[in-house]
């Protein structure tokens, strides 16, 4: 099996120590989490040659998984978004590929210039493909991490019966004091927690699935905010993976980090973690919340000036946009969800 290693990059005719777009400095590239994923994403990607194309990656991982990742992607077998890309194991290995591909593609396709870059985050999974694109991991590795750590959420899933609702148009603190309020009419069997403070008025929270429902209706009584269910059986960000948790620093202690060439800044720990963090931030994670309205808000006050969602959708960008404005900063915010949005990056940086 070849292996794709994001550190030591196969020279070529397309990656030359000369980079256009080097007077564009303190990028921000952004990573997503599951929730992105949609069918026939990426697929913008699939036709390039075999060292650039999505498609090499898919076979990877399919190779690792036993299952074949284009076909759950593009739904071949017709069991539909539910039953298939939409769950645990198969979303997170699928947005990992996708985004670790598009992080390739940006530095040796691009010429994007790795010095230029202020920092990688990314967004609960996302912390992932973001280290990856530190160059902490090659991507056979950080496959392997995120197949178990699939594997073990999906195992969790089974018998947690959790779920996760994002909670818009309330404040991040009325809602906690609404969870508190409901947390306290039965402390010992009904909890819910914040997962995601994704932007100024947009929260994620979690819980188990009778517990989450139960407080959408309590929330009806307190408030006029709007409750969207999203489509994951899980329960993540709080500390009922407390269990999952544990096995994944166990599962960690036995890996391998190489020195990052870019910085990473952890989301749901506020900080740039130093080589000796990276396996406790990753084991913290799953029970800590994602602060991603902290964490904008930091890297505009670091002289921030360009955003890059790197992987499927659109979504860390929109709550970059809204995060930006509230305080008064203008960035420019680009995605790589398909070639048309490759061409606007190719455009500014002059590529």
């Amino acid at each position: 099996m070849e292996k794709i290693d994001n550190v030591k990059l196969n020279k070529d005719k397309r990656d030359t120590n000369v980079v256009k777009g080097d007077n564009k400095k303190n990028i921000v590239l952004m990573f997503p989490g599951q929730g992105s994923q949609y069918l026939k994403m990426g697929f913008d990607f699939l036709n390039l040659d075999k060292d650039l194309g999505f498609k090499k990656y898919l076979d990877i991982a399919s190779e690792k998984t036993k299952f074949d990742i284009l076909q759950i992607i593009s739904n071949e077998n017709g069991d539909g978004f539910g039953n298939n890309l939409g769950q645990t194991f198969f979303s997170q290995v699928s947005i990992l590929g996708l985004s670790c591909f598009l992080s390739d593609y940006l530095f040796k396709f691009l010429g994007l210039n790795k010095n230029n870059i202020l920092c990688s985050l990314g967004h609960s999974l996302g912390d992932y493909s973001a280290l990856y694109s530190c160059g902490y991991f090659s991507f056979e590795d950080v496959l392997d991490i995120v197949i178990y750590r699939a594997k073990l959420m999906s195992k969790a899933n089974e018998t947690l019966e959790g779920a996760m609702a994002a909670i818009i148009g309330i404040d991040s603190d009325e809602l906690a004091n609404i969870i508190n309020e409901f947390n306290d009419l039965d402390n010992k069997y009904h909890k819910v927690f914040i997962a995601n403070y994704n932007d100024y008025t947009q929260s994620v929270i979690t819980g188990k699935k009778v517990d989450v429902e139960k407080f959408l209706d309590f929330l009806k009584s307190k408030s006029n905010a709007k409750a969207i269910p999203l489509k994951v059986n899980t329960a993540s960000h709080c500390p009922l993976m407390q269990q999952v948790s544990v096995k994944m620093g166990e599962y960690l202690e036995r890996i391998t980090l190489k020195e990052p060439i870019v910085k990473f800044y952890s989301s749901s720990q506020l900080i740039f973690p130093s080589t000796s963090m990276i396996k406790d931030v990753l084991k913290n994670q799953l029970i800590s919340p994602i602060n991603w309205v902290k964490s904008i808000e930091f890297l505009l006050t670091s002289n921030s000036e360009i955003f890059i969602e790197v992987g499927p959708g659109k979504v860390l960008s929109g709550l970059v946009k809204k995060i930006a404005a509230k305080n008064g900063k203008k960035v420019e915010i680009f995605n790589t969800d398909n070639l048309l949005e490759i061409e606007n990056i190719k455009k500014f940086f002059n590529f």
